[in-house]
């Protein structure tokens, strides 16, 4: 609701999207809230209304969510003509992305959130970063501008949710070195990811094969990320949510002494290590 007053009256030309997954006593009133203010304002307004069926037997109901509400965002953005979706993520949910990223110890390609990036064709821009729940909280209220809170936030059933905990609990020094942390570490990222697009030219030969005398003179840090570009181009992101162990495993059997060996990966794709190659092939049955 902060974004949406803000954008409408600094004159953007806007179109609203909402998603209701109808998981929540009050997830029709938070529909019509949105639905109201739109209507006040004369704004374009779609709401996408989940069926509870299509998740009863989803193991990780927050990843699908996600892309259903993206998908969902991308299809209104594309309808319409539009360059950018715009996103209402604040700082806290930067720093408590930041803290999941570290817990989950997963390869990333940004260190919290980053305020825009590329997605299936489209922009995803997250313009309110500098800004803290608190903060936006006392505006919509000095301003008088209905919102509501999910109280699914509150929950203890998700790992983010502990963690959203914990950070309410911090300091604002405490959040302030989270912060640095993370922006530190989105620098070394970058350095990173330029020496790693030299490396990738070196190394994959034929897209499948890749280089182990050049890949293993890297540094640990490299060697995984390379991997992972590697196995996820090669597999359409097959790849793309694993742990950071698994990379960690694939590395420590391409160091190894052995100069032939197979890596399944999955059902489907396997990693022959046959020195100085390492070969990433479809298992046939």
């Amino acid at each position: 609701m902060f974004l949406l007053e803000n954008m409408h009256f600094l004159g953007y030309k806007i179109i609203v999207a909402h998603v209701n997954y109808q998981k929540r006593p009050e997830s029709q009133k938070d529909e019509d809230l949105v639905r109201k203010y739109c209507q006040k304002f004369n704004l374009l307004f779609y709401s996408y209304q989940v069926n509870p069926e299509e998740y009863t037997a989803v193991k990780n109901f927050q990843a699908w969510a996600r892309e259903k509400r993206y998908n969902f965002f991308k299809k209104i953005a594309q309808e319409n003509h539009v360059r950018c979706v715009v996103l209402a993520h604040h700082l806290d949910d930067h720093l408590e992305t930041y803290c999941f990223q570290k817990k989950r110890n997963s390869l990333v390609e940004h260190w919290g959130l980053a305020a825009k990036i590329r997605w299936k064709n489209i922009w995803l821009c997250r313009p309110l970063l500098s800004y803290n729940k608190e903060q936006i909280c006392q505006y919509l209220k000095k301003k008088n501008i209905p919102y509501a809170i999910d109280q699914t936030n509150f929950s203890s059933l998700y790992l983010r949710n502990n963690i959203r905990q914990q950070l309410t609990n911090l300091t604002s020094f405490k959040k302030s070195q989270l912060l640095n942390e993370a922006i530190d570490k989105n620098q070394k990222l970058s350095q990173n990811k330029l020496i790693l697009k030299e490396l990738i030219r070196k190394t994959i030969n034929n897209a499948s094969n890749l280089n182990l005398l050049i890949w293993r003179s890297s540094s640990f840090e490299l060697k995984l990320r390379l991997i992972y570009y590697w196995v996820n181009k090669n597999t359409n992101k097959g790849f793309v949510s694993q742990k950071k162990s698994i990379w960690n495993e694939i590395e420590k059997q391409l160091v190894s002494p052995k100069k032939r060996l197979a890596i399944i990966l999955n059902k489907n794709y396997q990693i022959k290590k046959n020195f100085p190659w390492a070969i990433l092939e479809k298992i046939f049955i």
